[in-house]
């Protein structure tokens, strides 16, 4: 980042030019590379995507190489039966592309298949899943290693195994201790030891049938995962359980190139994910939340918590009202994201009470990471929604197929009610912040709904607060709950908390690193040619640059 002052609002001197200040947080900046760099969630991702770039892949290969042990190393947040969104940013050209598989409703998925509403289980909750698709359509417009090289990595983990991360062993008692039935045998039987007991941490856990699944999709592309012996499976498998993708579903492409959602702030230029993501959400709160003086606020100002979170409110409220897939439904865009729809919003903010925030749907669990290479940084994030999915696993493949159809809604009158071949509105999204050239931030983090709130957080911490990559996400955060409360971590001083109560928020303090609110993986460029990456506290994951 080219200009790095030292925060707004703390005592000169208490802390590095672009570090934290007047909060806890270790003293640790991000990770620097002149030519390479990634942040990943897990490890394993984080070295395959480092070794494809050492090796001569690019920025793309390294994603895809990322991505698909992702799969492997982290199945109860992403899987090959589940989604992604992926942002391209090229240093050289100043462009940036946006990539969209968020799968589609099957083709008989009309209202009234589900008179008692969607199931969140079962083979029934699933959409067209997107992510072979995203793999193959980035390898076709930008690879330059053979895609069989780019998923060997994550073919030799699923058959060989690796050890259990203790995010997974948990992720597994949880599998081991719901109920019988929910969700089905063959998730407990893929992902479960033999006895049904999850595997302990350090504990090797093989995926042998995941690794012939890869190995098709390796020899055969697309092909090998919505064709041949995978696609006709898939298509059994949900037939007998009365799912609705059939061979016809999967034959059409889940992804799509866009033109992706800007917005200018504070001298940058703001990229965010096209709808059906509801990433606009954070460009729509940047355009109001410029109204205020957050630069000279600061972190723990009272008011700029205030102001984020009514901002927050705001946007979800617009997104709830009028979000959905454009491609078939009419969506307001260009107001939406104006400024002038933005001035009239921060009208409706007082700044001495709060309304009531929008509430939020349930959590669920996502991974993403950001890489780059000497021109290109790739933004990409992918999910099954909830925590293992639908619960469904195709038998004979290792397949577990996501539940992203319960994001329709069943009102025939709301532009996102469930229709044949529509996508839903998707809570993935994932950002890139652009100044004169340079990248100052870039990334994503999971976590549902948080997921927008997290990211316009990184954004003013990065823009107006002048904080480095790492320093960025490690600030503390809050977010709006389902229940209209603010979760807010207690390294938030004291005083703030009892600022916002007394402006009408309800607050709910959690631990000082809440791993439901923020998982941040991020990169910012340094000209001409270097790179800084960073990977949040909060999860177990590792940047490496070099």
């Amino acid at each position: 980042m080219a200009d790095q002052r030292p925060t707004p609002g703390v005592t000169p001197g208490a802390a590095a030019p672009g570090r934290l200040a007047g909060v806890e947080a270790p003293p640790r900046g991000p990770v620097y590379g002149s030519r390479f760099a990634i942040a990943a969630e897990h490890p394993a991702a984080s070295l395959a995507g480092m070794n494809t770039l050492q090796h001569g892949g690019n920025a793309v290969d390294a994603a895809i190489a990322a991505s698909a042990v992702n799969v492997v190393v982290k199945p109860y947040a992403t899987h090959l039966g589940g989604d992604a969104f992926v942002l391209i940013w090229q240093r050289r050209l100043n462009t940036v592309e946006c990539l969209n598989a968020g799968g589609r409703a099957p083709r008989r998925a009309v209202l009234q298949e589900f008179p008692q509403g969607i199931p969140g289980l079962g083979a029934r909750a699933s959409t067209v899943p997107g992510l072979v698709d995203a793999w193959c359509e980035l390898h076709a417009r930008h690879g330059s290693r053979p895609l069989a090289e780019l998923l060997a990595p994550a073919i030799e983990l699923a058959e060989r195994g690796f050890p259990v991360s203790l995010h997974l062993a948990v992720m597994m008692s949880a599998l081991a201790a719901s109920p019988a039935g929910t969700p089905e045998a063959e998730v407990r039987k893929v992902f479960l030891q033999r006895d049904g007991s999850p595997y302990r941490p350090g504990a090797t856990f093989c995926q042998p049938e995941l690794a012939e699944t890869l190995r098709a999709v390796a020899a055969d592309e697309r092909d090998g995962f919505y064709g041949g012996a995978t696609g006709r499976a898939i298509a059994e498998a949900m037939a007998a359980a009365g799912g609705l993708i059939d061979e016809e579903d999967l034959a059409e492409p889940a992804a799509h190139w866009h033109e992706p959602a800007s917005t200018t702030y504070h001298g940058c230029t703001v990229y965010e994910q096209a709808l059906p993501s509801q990433g606009m959400i954070v460009l729509q709160a940047l355009n109001i939340v410029e109204q205020f003086p957050l630069p000279e606020w600061g972190l723990t100002n009272a008011g700029s918590a205030h102001v984020l979170i009514e901002a927050l409110r705001l946007a979800f409220a617009d997104a709830r009202r009028y979000y959905a897939d454009p491609l078939v439904e009419h969506v307001p865009v260009e107001r939406l994201i104006s400024k002038q729809h933005a001035r009239e919003l921060a009208a409706e903010i007082d700044l001495s009470r709060a309304k009531q925030p929008a509430a939020a749907p349930a959590g669920s669990d996502t991974t993403s990471f950001a890489v780059a290479d000497e021109d290109t940084a790739v933004c990409f994030i992918q999910s099954v929604f909830a925590v293992w999915g639908s619960g469904f696993v195709v038998p004979g493949t290792g397949v577990l197929m996501n539940n992203r159809l319960t994001g329709f809604s069943m009102d025939p009158k709301h532009p996102n009610h469930l229709a044949p071949r529509k996508r839903t509105v998707h809570t993935l999204n994932n950002f890139l912040v652009v100044r004169d050239g340079e990248l100052v931030i870039g990334g994503g983090t999971p976590g549902a709904d948080y997921q927008v709130q997290c990211n316009l957080q990184t954004i003013v911490a990065a823009v107006d607060w002048r904080l480095d990559a790492h320093s960025a996400i490690s600030a503390p955060r809050w977010g709006i709950q389902a229940t209209g409360a603010i979760a807010m971590e207690s390294r938030f001083p004291d005083a703030l908390a009892g600022e916002l109560e007394a402006r009408g928020h309800r607050v709910q303090r959690v631990g000082p690193w809440e791993t439901a609110i923020a998982r941040s993986s991020v990169l910012s460029s340094i000209a001409p040619t270097g790179w800084a990456a960073a990977s949040d506290l909060r999860s177990e994951g590792l940047a490496l640059a070099t």
